[in-house]
């Protein structure tokens, strides 16, 4: 049977970069590509005593039953709570909802904003599951380059000017995936004040942005928001567990019933069960300590992994030094493909994922590539970074 699907879907790229994160679970590969948190994170004797009690208290039938599309009431009001108390975001007009991890806000907030042939703004490079969510709504994605601080300012205001179309204004304010770098406060205010200027929306993806190793802590983009302008995409991804497939958006009340609304016509609500089981124990456990625990172990491994670099890469290739979150972006001089080095990495058993898939567009040659060292053991970073080196070496000449 021959099938004809929209024009569109045709240019949504490969799950991260094809058969990269495939080949990172087979036996003997070290898994430099994955955008895992440590299974060494995982609060599991906690979870374990939680779920036992809800059992007992709670009973089958109201764990197992169908919930609020917006999210499980106690979850919603822990999480709205620690983001005004903690991080200073929310004002009256906000509200939370709970959703299937923070990619699902991603995709709600486009369904509800963008028509094909309008514009999305974008960091250069970025998260290559927000790219194929835009191009799945038939977006014109607009790329800002991102330097070490954040989006490029004078093209992100040449852009506002130019088009006519934009619905918003995509960010990773920190930490951000695939570079590691964090957008500066001075930089957050300006995107936020040129959002206002030209009368767009901001749409803040902030997964990783707890895991703080080192440096100061900023506050998120949505802090500065005191007219519903910003939608705040959260994870308890990378904070508790990717299984569990919970994430939140944090928005204006009329952003969030709209959100709802498709939400309900979706996946009707989130996992129920596992909403209880993480508002139980966010109640009942001290969450900063877990962080704390969280960071502790990527600070070793971030550390290790960057000296390693320092000491084994030649002259001409850098690499982001992250202040947290997962990944370091490793650049290749000019006119070298990154693509290339990820194949021949791939050849000697390391799995690094190819910088072009995190592009606009992704037929584009990209001189880097993103490691990940949250996943890999020590002794992955210290032989992983060896073979990397050599095959840097190698295309190099």
């Amino acid at each position: 049977m021959e099938f004809h699907f929209l024009d569109r879907f045709q240019q949504m790229a490969p799950p991260a970069g094809g058969d990269v994160l495939k080949m990172a679970s087979a036996p003997g590969v070290i898994p430099f590509s994955a955008g895992n948190p440590s299974a060494e994170t995982f609060p599991l004797k906690e979870m374990e005593q939680v779920t036992k009690e809800l059992f007992a208290r709670q009973g089958a039938a109201a764990l197992f039953q169908y919930g609020l599309s917006e999210g499980y009431g106690p979850l919603r009001e822990l999480l709205q709570n620690r983001m005004v108390g903690k991080h200073g975001t929310g004002r009256e007009f906000d509200q939370l909802m709970v959703t299937s991890g923070g990619q699902q806000v991603i995709q709600l907030f486009t369904r509800l904003m963008v028509e094909a042939g309008d514009a999305v703004i974008v960091e250069e490079p970025t998260f290559m599951g927000a790219l194929n969510t835009f191009r799945s709504a038939g977006a014109r994605i607009r790329p800002v380059p991102m330097e070490p601080d954040g989006m490029d300012l004078d093209r992100l205001e040449n852009l506002l000017k130019e088009e006519k179309q934009i619905k918003f204004i995509y960010v990773i304010t920190t930490f951000q995936n695939p570079t590691g770098f964090s957008t500066s406060m001075e930089k957050r205010k300006a995107i936020y004040q040129l959002a206002q200027k030209y009368d767009v929306m901001i749409l803040e993806d902030n997964p990783y942005f707890e895991l703080r190793i080192s440096g100061e802590y900023q506050p998120p983009l949505k802090s500065l928001d005191e007219e519903g302008r910003v939608i705040f995409a959260g994870s308890l991804s990378k904070i508790l567990s990717p299984g569990v497939r919970l994430g939140y958006a944090q928005a204006h009340k009329d952003v969030i019933a709209r959100m709802t609304m498709l939400k309900q016509a979706g996946d009707v609500h989130s996992n129920l069960f596992f909403q209880a089981v993480a508002a139980e124990y966010f109640a009942r456990y001290d969450l900063d300590a877990h962080i704390s625990a969280c960071t502790a172990l990527y600070k070793e491994k971030r550390d290790r992994m960057l000296s390693l670099l320092e000491k084994n890469l030649p002259e001409g290739v850098t690499f982001s030094r992250p202040e947290g979150g997962l990944f370091v972006w490793l650049q290749l001089p000019e006119g070298l493909d990154g693509t290339d080095l990820a194949a021949r990495c791939a050849q000697n058993k390391v799995a690094v994922v190819p910088g072009a898939v995190f592009l606009a567009d992704s037929t584009q040659v990209s001189a880097g590539v993103r490691l990940n060292y949250s996943t890999p053991s020590h002794e992955q970073i210290d032989r992983g970074v060896e073979i990397l080196a050599g095959c840097v070496r190698e295309i190099m000449g």
